[in-house]
């Protein structure tokens, strides 16, 4: 396996955490997270679906 499709495996698990993070209001580690996620993608050219909260 590429670091790169390493990489788009993890965006997608760390994605998948996000949402139970930000439910128990632990804003500044989803902040992290999502900080942590974003570096992901920019650095391995990955394309980040994100949604509008409702």
């Amino acid at each position: 396996m590429s670091k790169a499709d390493i990489a788009k495996s993890l965006v997608a698990e760390l994605e998948a955490v996000l949402p139970r993070i930000e439910a128990i209001d632990a804003l500044l580690a989803a902040a992290h997270l999502d900080a942590a996620i974003d570096a992901l993608c920019s650095e391995f050219d990955i394309a980040r679906n994100i949604s509008d909260p409702d």
